[in-house]
């Protein structure tokens, strides 16, 4: 019955090693996707009830199955120390199978850096689940994690009609885009047949475009090739460089040597765990302070000639992706997933103001050269501009 899906999302997991995960995500879902039904095993299951019957029930009502993978997984045995994965009874087993026989989307997800699934692991019926690709959840990044799993589980349910709807808002935008360059362009002709180039005298070349950079000079790595950089920015001199990553930390660079001065923690002595990427990193007009913005709600504030923390400026009730200083450095913006945008005094870490009025997350903010104006840009499709 492929296709017969209608828009449930199945968790599918084994308690001895994805429980706490499953919880938290079933909480997630059911908040973010209020319209669709979350299976997630016996607290589905009425008493009575023929437990292959209702999970093939599940399964047929459900657009995509998100199978949790932890390290026991594909070995955790019953009592007699027969591995589970052999039965063909067992529910995980069960659950994965009939999933993939009915044609719904099945997502891998690997928890706590489990190893991948290999099909010398699995019974034959569940061969494919090997050759799918698979998401990451871990503990150390679970809002980053868990906000790549919902969004892509956002887009399996979007109904057929939703991506219509969307496709020919899209065809309406590249037609107003199209229009929009047509008529840059035609003015561009125009004003190019209103001016005369200057006349080139004879025998003297034409002068040569300035050149950009066209060949590399360092590739700066992190340690581990799977970290995600997010940010990069030059200190005002151009002397430092420093880069936000996955792991919550920034990292400062010599940007003539290639070679890595120091890494800015969330704490001095350890990286906590509870904290997330940093999404943006900024240094004020005179290279003093250089701030990050993270996903743990939070800026920081740090001394990049010594590495020290200087504060922490709370307030925001989601991650933070953007930080901007004002050109005299008498204030910071920072731009955040709860949909607003907060002034501070970088000096005290005190806050200013916020500003309101975008309907969804907004990601970056920028000051104007002569400071008066701030702009922030949103996933609302909108750039706001605020005195």
């Amino acid at each position: 019955m492929p296709g017969s899906s209608s828009g449930g999302i199945f968790l599918s997991y084994r308690r001895e090693d994805a429980a706490p995960y499953a919880r938290l995500l079933q909480y997630q879902l059911s908040e973010r996707f209020p319209d669709a039904r979350v299976f997630m095993d016996l607290d589905s299951i009425e008493a009575g009830l023929d437990f292959a019957e209702v999970i093939r029930d599940a399964v047929d009502s459900c657009a995509v199955l998100v199978a949790l993978i932890g390290h026991q997984w594909a070995t955790v045995a019953d009592e007699e120390g027969r591995r589970r994965l052999d039965d063909p009874d067992d529910y995980v087993r069960f659950e994965v199978q009939t999933a993939l026989m009915r044609g719904v989307r099945v997502i891998p997800v690997l928890v706590d850096d489990a190893r991948p699934l290999r099909q010398q692991q699995l019974p034959a019926e569940l061969h494919k689940l090997a050759r799918l690709n698979a998401l990451e959840l871990s503990y150390g990044r679970y809002q980053y994690d868990s906000g790549r799993l919902l969004d892509l589980i956002q887009r399996v349910l979007a109904p057929v009609g939703g991506r219509a709807e969307a496709g020919r808002r899209a065809r309406d935008e590249d037609d107003r885009q199209a229009r929009t360059e047509d008529e840059r362009q035609a003015r561009v002709r125009r004003l190019g047949r209103a001016a005369k180039p200057p006349q080139r005298q004879p025998g003297t070349r034409p002068a040569e475009a300035p050149s950009g950079p066209q060949t590399l000079a360092a590739t700066l790595t992190h340690g581990s090739r799977w970290l995600t950089v997010y940010a990069v920015v030059f200190s005002p001199d151009g002397h430092l460089l420093a880069s936000g990553l996955q792991d919550a930390a920034t990292h400062l660079w010599d940007s003539t040597t290639g070679h890595q001065l120091r890494t800015l923690h969330p704490d001095a002595t350890f990286w906590s765990e509870m904290t997330g990427p940093v999404h943006a990193v900024a240094f004020s007009p005179d290279g003093r302070l250089l701030a990050s913005a993270s996903e743990d709600k939070t800026v920081r504030l740090w001394d990049p000639a010594t590495g020290q923390h200087q504060r922490t400026l709370t307030g925001h009730d989601r991650g933070v992706w953007g930080v901007a200083f004002s050109p005299d450095g008498r204030l910071l913006a920072s731009a955040s997933e709860d949909k607003t945008v907060r002034l501070w005094d970088p000096a005290t870490g005190q806050h200013q103001r916020t500003l309101t009025g975008h309907t969804g997350p907004v990601r970056s903010v920028a000051f104007s050269p002569d400071g008066r104006l701030l702009a922030s840009a949103g996933d609302d499709g909108t750039v706001r501009l605020w005195r």
